[in-house]
Formats: structure tokens, sequence, C-alpha cells
């Protein structure tokens, strides 16, 4: 699992991570349930919290059918996001922090053009709050070649990569 700000290069780095392994790895983000919904929905319309609730039970059918998967999600110490965390102990998985600094954060999120300005400060200070990692990586000094590469050694080493 995958956990940084908007912005901090989860995306780009679970693409990575799939071609480090000889298994197929499926890459499941909170974009993608946020894009399920009609674009003239905000999030205060919503119940948006749910649906990280039906991220964790999707991640788990997917796990629990023989799939591989990188989670990529912003978390942010709220109980919706301790309420994911509690559901995603029912399987095996390796929580792994993305870093990035904030004026790096703030240059992607303008050269991205499809961000809300200020997003990725707004998670800035929260986004770790209350969890507990297995490992830490930087993508503000570190390539996503050279951060899935740090992945795979780790995870390699703890015998939990299917390569």
């Amino acid at each position: 699992m995958l956990n940084g700000a908007s912005s901090s290069g989860k995306s780009t780095l679970a693409k990575e991570l799939q071609l480090y392994t000889k298994e197929i790895y499926l890459h499941c983000t909170l974009d993608m349930f946020w894009n399920m919904t009609p674009p003239s929905v905000s999030a205060n319309s919503i119940n948006f919290p749910r649906l990280k609730c039906a991220m964790a039970q999707s991640v788990i059918a997917l796990a629990s059918t023989g799939h591989n998967v990188i989670v990529d999600i912003v978390l942010g110490g709220s109980e919706p996001d301790a309420e994911f965390i509690r559901t995603l102990s029912k399987i095996d998985h390796t929580m792994i922090r993305v870093d990035c600094a904030l004026a790096e954060l703030e240059r992607r999120e303008i050269e991205r053009g499809n961000r809300k300005i200020g997003l990725a400060k707004s998670q800035f200070d929260i986004v770790h709050r209350d969890i507990l990692y297995d490992m830490e990586i930087d993508t503000t000094v570190n390539s996503p070649q050279a951060c899935a590469q740090m992945i795979v050694d780790f995870l390699s080493g703890m015998g939990d990569l299917r390569n």
C-alpha cells in the first residue's frame, strides 16, 4: 500500500513497480473510485469516506481471489482512514510511506494541471498522521525507478514479493 499526498508520485511509482515483477500486480487507486461519480458531484455532496471503505473491500475481494494489488491512496488520520486500515488488516499487506517535499508537491501539482491547486498542501501535514509504516521512501530525491527498486529489495528481503 502506497500512502502519500496528492502529486507525491504514488501512481507513477505503482506503474513502475508493475514493471519490476514477473507476476501481475493490479493498480488500485482512490481516484478510480472517485472517477465513478458523475462529473457534477463534489466530495461534499456524496458520502466520500464510504468510497474508501468500498475501495478497501474491493482490495480484499481482489486479494482473496488470487490477485496481487498495489494500493495507491491518500490517508489522513480520520476515522474512515482508520477503518480502511483495519479492513485491510484482514489480508497480508505492506504499508509504504511516500514522502515528497511540499515545494516539489506544489510544483508537480501545477505541472499536472488536473488537480485543484492547494490540494497537496492541504494533505501535507495530515497524510501520515497516526499511521504505522513498514517502509518509507522519498520521491523528492529518488526517481520512480530507484524508489521501485528500493521497494522490491525491501519486500524481497521480507520474502513478500512475488517475482
